[in-house]
Order: C-alpha cells, then sequence, then structure tokens
C-alpha cells in the first residue's frame, strides 16, 4: 500500500486544526458577541485532540481488510471518545480552579460527556473532509503512478525482448547465405555480430543510450547488409555532431533501416540508397531513415510490419511529445522520429 509521506500528513492535521478552530472561533463571537481567550484556548485543545486521535486511530486501520461500514464506525467512535474525554476534562479543570473560570461547568459532568461525544461525531465530519478526503486521493494518485510505471517498464521489456531475437533472426539468415559461397566473409559478419551482441548485452539493463552508440551500432549492421547484398546497397550518414550526446531509446532505429532496405532499397532494379539523418532543433531530436524504393500508399496499405509497430509503441510510451510520421511516393519513402532533446 502507497504510504504517505510524513511530512504530508502532519500538513494535512495542522491545516485541518488551523481551519477548524477558526472556524468554531468565528461561531462563537457571532453566538456571544465577544471572545473570550480562555474559551478559545479551550476550543483549539479540543480540535486538536480529537483530530489528533482521528488522524492516529485512521493510520493503523488496514482498508483492505475492513469493510468501509466498520471503518466509519470504529473512527466515529473513536471521534466522540477523545471528544468526550477532552471536554470532560476541560470540565473538571474549570471546576478545580474557580479562580480562573468563576462560572464554573455549564453542565453536569455525565451531561458534558455525552454533549462532549456527540461533538466529536460532529468534528467527525470536518475531519474526513479536510483530512481523510485530501490524504485518499493524494494516495490514489500516488498508486496509479506507480501502476503506470509499472505497466511501461513491462511493456518495455516485452518489446524489448521481441526486438532483439528478430534483429538476431534475420542477421543468421543473412549469414546463412554466405556460409558456403562466401565461408570468409560469413566469418567476417558472424566476428560482427558477436560484436552488436556484446553491445546489447553490456546494454541490455539501459532503455536508452546516446545517439553516438546508436550510429555506431547501426553502422555495424550496416556493414552486414552490405556484405549480403553486395554491390546492391549503399548507406549515408548524416547526423548532426551537436546531437552526439542526446539519448534515444536503445535500438530504436534498428527496425526503421532494416524495412528501408528490404522494402525500398532492395526492390530497385539498380543501386539502392538508405540515409540516416539526425538533427537537433527547438528542444526535439529529429531522426529520420530515408530509401529511393518503389514507395506504397499509406491508405491502401498501412505499413504496419511486426518492427515497426514496435518502434511505434516504443515512441508512444517514450513521451506524449514524441511521434513517428511516414511519408511515402514512388521513388522515396521517409520515416520520421521526433523524440524530446535530451542529454546523457
Amino acid at each position: 500500500m502507497t504510504q504517505e509521506p510524513a511530512s504530508q500528513g502532519k500538513a494535512h492535521v495542522g491545516k485541518a486544526v488551523v481551519i477548524t478552530t477558526a472556524v468554531l472561533w468565528l461561531l462563537d463571537w457571532i453566538d456571544h458577541g465577544s471572545f473570550e481567550p480562555w474559551r478559545g484556548l479551550g476550543t483549539a485543545a479540543w480540535v486538536a485532540a480529537v483530530l489528533g486521535a482521528l488522524t492516529l486511530v485512521a493510520r493503523r486501520i488496514e482498508p483492505r481488510r475492513a469493510p468501509i461500514w466498520r471503518q466509519l464506525v470504529v473512527l466515529a467512535f473513536t471521534a466522540g471518545i477523545a471528544s468526550s474525554i477532552a471536554t470532560t476534562s476541560f470540565s473538571l479543570v474549570a471546576a478545580a480552579l474557580p479562580e480562573v473560570f468563576p462560572e464554573g461547568p455549564r453542565r453536569p459532568l455525565v451531561a458534558t460527556a455525552v454533549v462532549g461525544f456527540f461533538d466529536g461525531d460532529a468534528l467527525f465530519g470536518f475531519w474526513a473532509l479536510l483530512i481523510e478526503l485530501p490524504r485518499q486521493i493524494g494516495a490514489e494518485r500516488r498508486l496509479e503512478d506507480e501502476r503506470r510505471a509499472l505497466r511501461q517498464e513491462v511493456e518495455l521489456a516485452h518489446i524489448r525482448a521481441a526486438l532483439e531475437p528478430h534483429f538476431v533472426l534475420n542477421t543468421l539468415n543473412t549469414i546463412a547465405g554466405l556460409v558456403t559461397e562466401e565461408p570468409a566473409e560469413a566469418r567476417t559478419l558472424i566476428a560482427t555480430l558477436g560484436d552488436l551482441l556484446r553491445d546489447i548485452m553490456q546494454g541490455s539493463r539501459r532503455s536508452h543510450h546516446t545517439v553516438r552508440e546508436e550510429v555506431s551500432w547501426l553502422r555495424g549492421f550496416a556493414r552486414i547488409l552490405e556484405s549480403r547484398h553486395f554491390g546492391r546497397l549503399a548507406f549515408e550518414w548524416d547526423v548532426d555532431a551537436s546531437v552526439d550526446d542526446c539519448v534515444l531509446p536503445v535500438l530504436l532505429l534498428q527496425p526503421l533501416l532494416e524495412n528501408a532496405v528490404h522494402h525500398g532499397a532492395l526492390r530497385r532494379r539498380e543501386r539502392g540508397r538508405v540515409v540516416l539523418q539526425i538533427t537537433g532543433e527547438a528542444g526535439h531530436l529529429r531522426c529520420a531513415v530515408e530509401d529511393e524504393g518503389p514507395g506504397f500508399d499509406l491508405a491502401a496499405v498501412p505499413p504496419e510490419g511486426r518492427g515497426l509497430a514496435l518502434v511505434r509503441r516504443r515512441v508512444a510510451l517514450e513521451s506524449a511529445d514524441a511521434s513517428l510520421r511516414i511519408d511515402s511516393r514512388p521513388g522515396r519513402t521517409r520515416l520520421e522520429v521526433t523524440l524530446p532533446r535530451r542529454t546523457a
């Protein structure tokens, strides 16, 4: 159960005591036409005693184990008993100090205790409104924040678990095509793949890394694709040096680069070009992957392959200000990811 910070709980109690005491002082002044300091101090002490007892008991109740009606009964009796004890004590003090309280107690002791009990229940309503309701709202908000963070963490873990095997399987298939015809090149690609997997393992506990690290990893990935499709692919890298230390989700751009190769550049009869561009402007980081493939009709063929769907979801989880835009026409397809600009 989410716990309320101690300082915040004390602030709620203090606020309730001040507001309730001020209201009762005003009512007393309207009723009697004057304000007596001793009576005012007694009211403040009574309010503090009842609200303090209520708050102490409420913190010891386990809401999940006690039905709401039982909680209300316990708290109502707590307020009544605390108020009865406080008012009875004040009455005894007034009887013992006639020189300070010449009028003495206003009611018999039993009547004072009964009236004090019901006055405490009335004060219970103020306590519920000024202390318990804000505390419950704050606790629910903190609990919902924890739930949201946990859901996001779990979803990101699932996304990465789906993405990394997807990349490894495709890369192994690429290497398999070279094992018989070009074993030396296959060995080179295996070494490159090992470096890429090592980088993934070393950063497996991180959800983000720098643009410099992302681009370095993608260059290794591009080398594998260039070897597999020798003479048919060309990569261009247009990365603004000023964004090298900006952060973005790990392997966010890899599916975009892979899609640009297989669904764009390699569908050309001649050599295909893929461009990766990363720039920073107006507090945003813009990452674009562009190819010279045949393109597609966004309305007729929704481009929601597995890799792109994962990228779209990761972008949505990153920030409400993040976006993925797709612009496709014959001879040019551009996918652009916009993220808030943050540095490592």
